[in-house]
């Protein structure tokens, strides 16, 4: 054979297991995938059920402000509810941000801890 004809044969072979191995890994992983989901029961499925019904109140947080120190507090702003966090000093926050802090709604801490990294960035502080 010649070199050529060796060379696109193994092309071809190479490029066939390239194409067949992830496809045939994909299919493999979405079997385990399936038959994990089947193997839920009833009985876990409706208390889960149970649980997102019940869980559809959902808990708000908004930033308190007094004397120059901040507290993440549980409900919706202007309603006094459990201080979660206190004592952090935004003594160096921007004015405009102090005003909006009190008035803005948090629905998780994820977001409650954006708000302050992002107010603490130099760009702010120019």
């Amino acid at each position: 054979m010649s070199r050529c004809i060796v060379m696109s044969l193994v092309l071809i072979i190479g490029l066939g297991i390239g194409s067949i191995v992830p496809t045939a890994m994909s299919w493999w992983d979405n079997i385990n995938r399936a038959y994990a989901l089947n193997s839920i029961s009833s009985e876990t499925t409706s208390s889960m059920d149970t649980l997102a019904n019940g869980a559809s109140r959902r808990v708000t947080y908004h930033f308190g402000l007094e004397d120059g120190v901040l507290s993440v507090i549980e409900g919706t702003p202007g309603a006094n509810g459990r201080v979660i966090v206190t004592g952090l000093n935004v003594q160096a926050w921007p004015k405009e941000m102090l005003d909006i802090a009190p008035k803005v709604e948090f629905y998780s801490f994820d977001e409650v801890q954006s708000f302050i990294d992002t107010v603490n960035e130099p760009l702010w502080r120019e």
